[in-house]
């Protein structure tokens, strides 16, 4: 298949190969028939005006030369050509000079600048006549009609086409074209004679061209010459003697002489391969572009298109693969118009100069070594492979154009144009701009600044309104369709805020209900700067709730825990006093009775007093005495007071304290109160058997002193709830206490100035306090 597909390729490329090289040889074949048409439809360019002006320049040039060889002398151009004369005029009223455009008020020098200007534009002539290819590739001839003495450049008896009684001899001359113009006394060409392809056309132009005052026609537009005559007359004040003076200019042409321009079918053929440097060869290029040339290569370019589509259709075909192929859409736009449009021309002058032999001429110039057959051959060579390269260059521009049919005309104009591309990116750089620009006003922070928005609002308002007035009178159009689309836009923007509005005022209203589980997730716009303080509200009303439920939580356990604590004690008073009551007791049950009862009472009477004190911590009204307190050394003492306790509970301390004395200014009777308190803790809820561990240590100006023991039960509750009133770690409530200790301890700490922290991890009791060291 693939072998298949590979040979098809190659058939199809060899197909174009061949379609070029039919076009060159179809279109080459078509040269003879563009020289006859245009034969037909050009002008002789040896009749063109331009190419006798040029004839006429050379007689202004040859005239000096006849003129110094006759009388034997050497002649200036404004010698021969102008004629000025000066003279006084008293009766010339002031009002004339500002009323006639030749007045000057100052004439000095314009005699001066006037030769200057004809020597100048002369020598231009002469040497335009010596450079051109006239004077090289004509014969020419002037002769001096008084002395019959004349110069010529050739050889051959041009002069015989003068003389007289020579008919003979006129006839054996060799010319095909001859211009001849004979000047009278008075510089008037009053005999013309000529030869050519339309003998009286080319009569009627010599005769008007030559009557033409070319150097006249030059100074009309210097010094104000008139082109139609000779005299020109200025007037002026000298400077030098405050006199009118008036300053007559004359202009003279040739006189009393012939001159001869002629030309053989071999001069003709030369000056026909050099003439397209010239102006008059235009007409002969135009004459070819109307004899179809342009035409008919427009033609071979739409066979070539044709084929090369026909081919294309097969999708992807032959070397739309080469990434030669893959250049931008420009590139082939630049290429079409280049082979289409630019090399017409050259096509057209290539034409030109092939059937006008220039061709022929550079061999005969520069191959001369070869055999004058083998110019033609070398020609048609030429012409086949200019033709080649732009037939074959318009094919591949064709060609280029061939993943058309399989990624679409949308796809090949995304991924080949580098315009197109350059537009999509800069349309999305516009709509981003835009819509970041809207985006920008519609979600504006109200709570801040809005300088820079505002600045950017009008300028970009500045700027729009600057292109309109721009446009004139069409500007009045383009700020009625400015102002219908602000006011839309306006109006859409206003809705805008008015939804954004309308969520805000939801968003509120659900909170005022109560829903603190709320979401907000829309876009609230310019003011989504107050989502985040609903969120703080909700938060907020979140927390209070959350506070308020925990406290009333809290009460209620309080009141229980309260009702049990208290009701335990007098209950059991309560029963041994029926008990004492009772007749028959002995006086050992007595004694035992009262002990219990005084057991109880004193366990209500401290119960009252830990209430007593930790609501006066909590209320501040507590009266704190500071004193320089070691620290360390009261914690010892607490520890010794307890130290059978802690024996009985099976317990084993381990101090790490530094070794000096680490003072603090502290109350030194709560602070006493605080340790008994979590030592008394310890000894009730730590396991027996294990170790309790006092760690003190000075950090960053702090003193921090740690408590840590494993716990004997699985603790239910959090540290910050162990820390509240009536809280055990017994849920059960089946040990000795009041649940008021750490309680306790946490406001006596907090009231002098320390912070007190319970930390749990598993079955890890820890307590941390911390005080600023001074």
């Amino acid at each position: 298949m693939l072998d298949i597909k590979l040979k098809n390729n190659k058939l199809r490329f060899f197909a174009l190969i061949l379609a070029i090289v039919l076009c060159c040889a179809g279109y080459m074949a078509l040269y003879p028939m563009f020289e006859g048409k245009a034969d037909e439809y050009c002008e002789d360019r040896l009749s063109e005006v331009a190419f006798l002006g040029s004839l006429q320049r050379g007689n202004y040039v040859l005239y000096k030369e006849i003129l110094e060889k006759v009388d034997g002398r050497n002649y200036s151009y404004v010698d021969l050509y102008l004629d000025m004369k000066e003279e006084f005029v008293s009766d010339i009223d002031r009002d004339f000079f500002y009323d006639n455009e030749n007045v000057y008020e100052n004439i000095d020098g314009l005699t001066e600048e006037i030769r200057g200007q004809m020597a100048s534009t002369l020598r231009v002539w002469e040497e335009g006549f010596r450079d051109d290819d006239i004077a090289q590739n004509m014969d020419y001839c002037v002769i001096d009609e008084k002395s019959g003495q004349f110069i010529k450049n050739t050889g051959r008896k041009i002069e015989a086409l003068w003389k007289k009684g020579m008919e003979s001899e006129k006839e054996e001359l060799p010319y095909i074209y001859y211009v001849m113009v004979t000047y009278d006394g008075i510089g008037n060409p009053d005999r013309v004679a000529v030869r050519g392809k339309n003998p009286d056309e080319l009569l009627k132009k010599v005769q008007t061209v030559m009557r033409n005052g070319q150097l006249e026609s030059v100074f009309e537009y210097g010094n104000g010459f008139n082109a139609y005559g000779r005299e020109k007359e200025y007037y002026g004040y000298s400077g030098m003697t405050g006199k009118a003076v008036k300053v007559s200019c004359s202009i003279d042409a040739p006189k009393n002489t012939t001159f001869i321009y002629a030309l053989t079918q071999e001069q003709e053929n030369g000056l026909a391969g050099s003439g397209m440097k010239y102006d008059y060869g235009w007409n002969e290029w135009y004459a070819y572009y109307r004899a179809g040339a342009g035409d008919f290569y427009w033609l071979m370019l739409a066979i070539l298109t044709v084929v090369s589509l026909l081919l294309m259709w097969n999708k992807r075909h032959i070397a739309h693969d080469w990434r030669i192929m893959k250049i931008p859409l420009e590139a082939t736009i630049f290429l079409a118009l280049i082979i289409a449009g630019a090399f017409q021309q050259t096509v057209i002058e290539l034409v030109l100069r092939t059937n006008r032999g220039y061709f022929e001429n550079i061999w005969n110039d520069y191959l001369f070594f070869l055999p004058a057959e083998s110019f033609s051959f070398l020609t048609g060579a030429a012409n086949f492979i200019c033709l080649f390269c732009l037939f074959g260059g318009w094919v591949y521009t064709v060609n280029t154009l061939g993943e058309l049919p399989s990624i679409g005309i949308k796809g090949y104009l995304k991924e080949r144009s580098i315009c197109v591309r350059i537009i999509y990116k800069l349309c999305r750089w516009i709509k981003r701009l835009w819509h970041g620009f809207k985006d920008e006003l519609l979600h504006v922070d109200l709570g801040e600044d809005i300088k820079y928005t505002l600045h950017k609002t009008i300028l970009v308002n500045f700027i729009v309104l600057a292109i309109i007035c721009s446009a004139w009178f069409f500007g009045w159009f383009a700020l009625v369709i400015y102002s219908v689309v602000l006011y839309m836009l306006l109006k859409k923007y206003i809705k805008k805020l008015q939804e954004q509005y309308k969520k805000l005022l939801n968003a509120t209203g659900a909170i005022a209900e109560g829903n603190l589980n709320t979401t907000f997730d829309e876009d609230f716009g310019v003011f989504e700067s107050y989502k985040d303080a609903l969120y703080k509200i909700q938060e907020g009303f979140r927390k209070a709730v959350d506070e308020e439920v925990k406290s009333q939580r809290m009460k209620a356990e309080l009141i229980t825990n309260v009702s049990h604590d208290l009701k335990t004690p007098l209950t059991a008073i309560t029963t041994y006093i029926d008990l004492l009551k009772e007749e028959g007791i002995t006086e050992e049950q007595r004694r035992e009775y009262i002990a219990v009862l005084e057991k109880k009472s004193l366990r209500l009477k401290r119960l009252i007093e830990d209430l007593f004190e930790v609501s006066k911590a909590n209320s501040r009204n507590v009266t704190v005495n500071l004193v320089d307190v070691d620290i360390a050394n009261l914690m010892r003492q607490v520890y010794l007071e307890y130290e059978d306790k802690m024996e009985d509970a099976n317990l084993i301390f381990r101090f790490r304290m530094p070794e000096e004395k680490v003072i603090l200014k502290l109350d030194s009777e709560k602070t006493y109160r605080i340790f008994e308190n979590l030592y008394s803790n310890i000894i009730k809820y730590a396991m027996t058997g294990t170790r309790v561990y006092v760690d003190m240590e000075k950090r960053d100006g702090m003193v921090i002193i740690g408590l840590r023991n494993m716990s004997a039960a699985e603790l239910q509750v959090t540290p910050e709830e162990l820390t509240e009133r009536f809280v055990r770690g017994d849920s059960s409530r089946n040990t000795e206490g009041s649940g008021l200790g750490l309680a306790i301890a946490k406001s006596f700490t907090e009231i002098q100035g320390g912070k007190m922290e319970v930390v749990v991890d598993g079955d890890l009791f820890k307590i941390i306090l911390t005080w600023k060291c001074e």
